[in-house]
């Protein structure tokens, strides 16, 4: 973090000018403290997750263009802090369901990664650096209930908040092939979900 120097400004592309909004319908869920290793990359970029045995991603499954991330800025005396925020929308219907909810409402050191309808793959609640365990999201609100009438919205609606050092970041795993390339959206998806502990395989 430099206190004094520029060194990049952003000349936009004809993708970034007209990128789609919204997320997509799954949200990878995992705790900062089951994790044993993060690989960062070139700006805000990881290009892996480590996480020890047994551990991983859950899912949190809803419908597209419910769930959203959200960014504020903290202002301080000595530095800013970005304050990272998702929003996630539960479709719950049974016991076991409830309880998923109910352990993510008392956990903290949250992160997720979420797509976007514009097709990148984001990681809220990680901070860039060995440091990273010490971050991280957890709950600060909760919204829904059984509604009134027969049409209205019975879901809940769960906010994870936490302040970062940095914004969120981008995921995308290590170029493979020779010579090398980028991987494809689904490549990358791939490697989350073989991360994912729930549902399993």
């Amino acid at each position: 973090m430099s206190c004094t120097e520029l060194t990049r400004g952003i000349n936009p592309n004809c993708d970034a000018t007209r990128k789609a909004g919204g997320l997509n319908r799954r949200v990878y869920v995992g705790l900062l403290s089951d994790l044993t290793a993060v690989t960062f990359g070139t700006g805000n970029l990881v290009t892996g997750f480590t996480f020890a045995s047994t551990k991983g991603f859950v899912k949190f499954i809803g419908k597209r263009e419910k769930h959203n991330s959200v960014m504020a800025l903290e202002v301080g005396e000595n530095f800013n802090l970005r304050n990272h925020g998702i929003n996630l929308v539960a479709y719950y219907n049974t016991a076991a369901e409830l309880e998923a909810l109910d352990a993510l409402l008392d956990v903290e050191g949250v992160f997720v990664v979420v797509e976007t309808n514009s097709g990148e793959l984001e990681v809220w609640g990680m901070n860039k650096g060995t440091n990273f365990a010490n971050f991280g999201l957890k709950a600060s609100a909760i919204d829904g209930g059984s509604g009134t009438a027969i049409v209205d919205s019975n879901i809940y609606t769960l906010g994870l908040n936490g302040n970062h050092e940095n914004l969120q970041l981008y995921f995308q795993g290590p170029p493979a092939g020779s010579p090398p390339v980028a991987l494809t959206l689904a490549a990358n998806i791939a490697i989350l979900d073989a991360l994912t502990i729930w549902p399993t395989p």
